[in-house]
């Protein structure tokens, strides 16, 4: 949807608490709908969590003259958790009249030819990604947010981030990047192109003289 009142309206449905204690069985961090995990140590941690409101989603669909609820369809790929995941949504997002269609489609069906025109990943109206982990959020400040990014799955167009993503990766030192992070988090929550409702716990084995 093109209305950022609608976007936060169901951020403000989902149960994060309760995905990360139930759906992940407590192995995964909140999400607070940017690339900022907590694990970062750029991430402003002053900024306030998210949390399930739905008095106030009931109040911003109102607002966008959608009281009455609206239907869509939630493409997605049936990979780890993510179908469950979209079950729940679908459950939370009836609340404010929101009649969400599943499509859960195999990942080759999902991604296509993962460029836009060609795959249900970039072209659906709604859907759920898998992203792995990565040591620094740069990847995912750029490609799913930016306005030319190659995974703008959410069609995110804002010229002020840009900048804002710009500057952080330039950024040359902690201090500088965790300025330029709170700003990106605020103006994330306020937009909701994407709603980062988790962080899956990542883990990795190593061991001593392998080369």
């Amino acid at each position: 949807t093109k209305d950022a009142r609608v976007r936060r309206a169901i951020a403000l449905c989902l149960d994060r608490e309760k995905l990360a204690a139930g759906l992940m069985k407590g192995r995964a961090a909140l999400g607070n709908d940017s690339p900022f995990a907590a694990v970062y140590p750029s991430t402003d941690t002053s900024v306030p969590q998210r949390k399930q409101d739905i008095a106030q989603a009931k109040q911003l669909m109102e607002a966008a003259g959608l009281a009455q609820g609206f239907k869509m369809t939630l493409t997605t790929e049936r990979y780890l958790e993510i179908p469950e995941y979209a079950q729940l949504i679908q459950n939370w997002v009836k609340e404010i009249g929101i009649e969400l269609e599943l499509n859960i489609l195999d990942q080759g069906a999902y991604y296509g030819d993962a460029v836009f025109g060609k795959s249900n990943w970039l072209d659906s109206v709604m859907g759920i990604t898998d992203y792995g982990h990565r040591g620094v959020p740069n990847v995912y400040l750029a490609a799913p947010l930016k306005s030319d990014g190659t995974w703008n799955a959410a069609h995110f167009k804002n010229k002020d981030y840009d900048q804002m993503a710009a500057s952080y990766i330039a950024a040359l030192d902690l201090e500088a990047q965790k300025a330029t992070a709170g700003k990106i988090q605020k103006l994330l929550l306020e937009e909701t192109p994407v709603v980062f409702g988790y962080f899956y716990d990542y883990l990795t084995a190593t061991a001593k003289g392998v080369t």
